[in-house]
């Protein structure tokens, strides 16, 4: 790489005296012809000649490098591909002897099925049994809670009854006396008033 950038250069450099000769060049007048010394011309095209063939063997060798490079990436991916196919066929043998312990376990895994049928089944008969066990158990204790709250008001209802028809006694007995005592007093001041009459 370091030999392809000197060789560019050095073409540059080449280039760059060619176009100065041509500007530095006596011109003929009344012509656009320029001067041009022979030798210096010879010399810088003698340097072109051999620059260039230079440049085209790194060209030739960036191409069989370019070259290598795709061959190894064509022997890379040949390699993954073979790599990849025996990988698939070790999972696909693999696969195959599982399938065959499967089909060879399926009785076992019929019976197993059988089994478990038979325990969902038992365990759905006892959930059944315990649930209407369970409902039966709460409506009894709703219907004797339901009974006892029944008789605690029948009971505080007999209470508050008697309760309110003795209060009611004793209010009769209260307003009857006291239609007694407003009564006593008309009866001694018409006694008093006979008294001074006589």
């Amino acid at each position: 790489m370091i030999e392809r950038n000197n060789t560019s250069a050095t073409l540059e450099r080449i280039f760059d005296e060619i176009y100065n000769m041509v500007n530095e060049a006596s011109h003929i007048p009344l012509t656009d012809k320029v001067v041009i010394e022979a030798n210096d011309l010879a010399d810088a095209l003698d340097e072109l000649k051999a620059a260039i063939p230079k440049e085209v063997r790194n060209a030739s060798q960036v191409l069989e490098e370019q070259k290598s490079i795709v061959n190894k990436a064509y022997e890379e991916a040949d390699r993954i591909v073979q790599q990849a196919k025996d990988e698939a066929e070790r999972i696909v043998g693999v696969a195959n002897a599982e399938a065959d312990r499967i089909l060879q376990e399926e009785e076992i895994v019929k019976q197993a099925n059988a089994v478990a049928e038979d325990i969902k089944a038992n365990a759905l008969r006892y959930q059944e049994e315990v649930k209407r066990e369970a409902d039966d158990y709460a409506e009894r204790v709703k219907q004797d809670s339901l009974q006892y709250a029944d008789d605690m008001l029948a009971y505080l209802a007999g209470n508050l009854q008697s309760a309110l028809q003795g209060l009611s006694d004793n209010r009769e007995s209260i307003i009857a006396e006291k239609k007694n005592l407003q009564e006593r007093p008309h009866q001694s001041v018409a006694v008093v008033d006979e008294a001074v009459e006589e």
